[in-house]
């Protein structure tokens, strides 16, 4: 009889102390679930955070169109936001990006040209307060083997409080060896009486 009570003493204090030992499993593994940091999952990027984070080789602009937005979007940044020189920097070489490369040849520093234009816009006061791409339908023409066409840009573009000025861009754009827009160049679109 004695080994019949041990036995069961033994199995109640074995199963008491499994018991222990789940119970403290579970509290280990709850009591490290309220340490970790909790994200805020509505967090949204801001638009500088969202330029400086655009990765050109991954994601490319699909059409011309889309490459004259991401430009105009790049400057209204840079010019009306607050952010830090490295962030700055990279904005100016997405745009660096978008640029074909015989433009950026024909520029002595293009980053440097870029923040020296963008410190003396946000000294006057300037920002880009709206854009809109005008050209609806891309008429692309062969000039010797390359690809080209022209997009049509608006800005709306205040000085301080004296108001805004509305400026009509042309961006003359050339399909590089990749197939990718890139932008050769602009003037002040033509008037449409005279296009």
């Amino acid at each position: 009889m004695n080994s019949t009570k041990s036995a069961i003493i033994k199995s109640v204090v074995m199963i008491f102390f499994a018991a222990l030992i789940v119970l403290g499993m579970y509290i280990l593994l709850t009591r490290n679930k309220e340490k970790e940091p909790k994200y805020d999952e509505s967090y949204t990027l801001s638009s500088v955070d969202e330029l400086t984070t655009t990765d050109l080789e991954k994601s490319y602009p699909a059409n011309p169109k889309k490459v004259v937005e991401l430009y105009a979007k790049t400057m209204q940044v840079l010019y009306k936001e607050t952010y830090s020189a490295d962030q700055q920097l990279k904005m100016i070489n997405v745009l660096a990006g978008l640029m074909d490369d015989e433009l950026l040849a024909n520029q002595g520093n293009f980053t440097q040209s870029m923040r020296n234009e963008v410190e003396e816009r946000k000294k006057e006061d300037y920002s880009i307060s709206n854009y809109v791409v005008l050209t609806k339908d891309i008429d692309e023409a062969t000039v010797g083997d390359r690809k080209m066409c022209h997009v049509d840009l608006m800005y709306s573009l205040r000085k301080g409080t004296s108001g805004t000025s509305i400026l009509k861009y042309r961006y003359v754009m050339r399909q590089d060896d990749e197939g990718r827009w890139k932008i050769m160049g602009w003037d002040l679109a033509p008037n449409e009486e005279d296009d």
